[in-house]
């Protein structure tokens, strides 16, 4: 059976020296997004580096690519997202197979941004796994001291 690695605050409460992670490039500080994604990966991004500033060494310069990743797919998730609130699962089919439901109007078909809208998510929860953004992910990785004392909580990085 494999154990579970012992996290640094058990090992320094043990006595031992803490694992310390290699870093990727140095801390990544609060770079602005790239100039090509949209307006709602841009606000992400944001929203993100701003959390994670209270852990300075959370985010790496390598990081920068798995960040943009998040970011690009989170706006593919929400815009497909808000496509299903709007107009829902099933739409009126456009092909000429779907011209006539039998009551004179178009068939419905499931909606497109439900599988854009699924694909995302699996894509999402593989990159915040990665990128430490989720509950279990945040236990596993070593995020490093707060840099100030304000109880800051990167739980947030998801509210």
């Amino acid at each position: 059976m494999v154990q579970d690695r012992k996290p640094n605050r058990l090992r320094v409460l043990h006595g031992q020296a803490p694992r310390t992670a290699p870093m990727a490039g140095g801390p990544l500080g609060t770079p602005d997004p790239p100039d090509w994604l949209p307006e709602t990966a841009q606000e992400e991004w944001q929203r993100v580096v701003e959390a994670c500033a209270a852990h300075p060494t959370w985010l790496q310069h390598g990081d920068v690519a798995i960040l943009t990743a998040y970011v690009a797919t989170w706006a593919t998730w929400l815009e497909a997202a808000q496509d299903v609130a709007r107009r829902g699962a099933l739409v009126p089919g456009r092909s000429s197979a779907d011209d006539d439901d039998g009551e004179g109007g178009r068939r419905l078909v499931k909606n497109p941004a439900v599988q854009i809208a699924r694909d995302a998510a699996t894509q999402l929860r593989a990159l915040c796994r990665e990128l430490g953004f989720s509950p279990d992910a945040r236990r596993r990785v070593d995020v490093g001291a707060l840099e100030d004392d304000n109880d800051a909580d990167p739980g947030r990085l998801l509210s």
